[in-house]
């Protein structure tokens, strides 16, 4: 039996929603690290947790996990070519308007723009919408990913010139391995 993943701030750094759950692996460079949809829960969980299903809802269902995944897998697609500068794949395009389409009929978007679901398909569709919605709409300062684990995230900082997810996991190992490389 796995553990269900709890979900922390450091969880959420991307500034995006949809780069958010593109971000739901431990790392996804060198290799691909473990899942963080550990499992039903764990996803129903994250749904919650931004809001995007309704407290006391579930409707998370094995199919619904391997959907998740599977968005997850065209996300990693669009925002690589975004990143690159490239054109994002017709597929991965497909695929984000499909499961938007798919799941129309479970959305309910509210005067104050949320978008609670009653069950994890919806949701999935919000999350792809972010997703088009980033790529039609892309922000001054584009997607970029982290040197390290390769989590996407918006630079937002002054400089346009953050290299990690975060200073306080990959930024804090890599200057630490800098100086271990330099001090031996």
């Amino acid at each position: 039996m796995t553990a269900t993943t709890e979900w922390v701030e450091d969880h959420f750094i991307a500034g995006n929603l949809a780069l958010d759950f593109a971000n739901t692996v431990y790392r996804r460079w060198p290799d691909p690290g473990p899942d963080l949809f550990t499992d039903t829960d764990a996803l129903a969980n994250w749904l919650t947790r931004t809001r995007l299903l309704a407290d006391g809802e579930s409707g998370v269902t094995e199919a619904a996990l391997e959907d998740a995944r599977a968005l997850r897998a065209l996300l990693w697609t669009a925002f690589d070519a975004h990143k690159d500068g490239h054109t994002i794949p017709a597929g991965a395009l497909a695929g984000l308007l499909d499961t938007a389409r798919r799941s129309v009929a479970d959305l309910a978007v509210h005067p104050d723009g949320s978008t609670p679901s009653r069950d994890a398909h919806g949701a999935l569709a919000v999350v792809a919408l972010r997703a088009i919605t980033l790529a039609l709409d892309p922000p001054p300062q584009g997607v970029r990913a982290c040197d390290r684990c390769g989590w996407f995230f918006i630079d937002s900082s002054r400089g346009r010139r953050r290299r990690w997810c975060s200073m306080k996991t990959c930024g804090n190992q890599a200057k630490a391995a800098r100086y271990r490389s330099t001090h031996p």
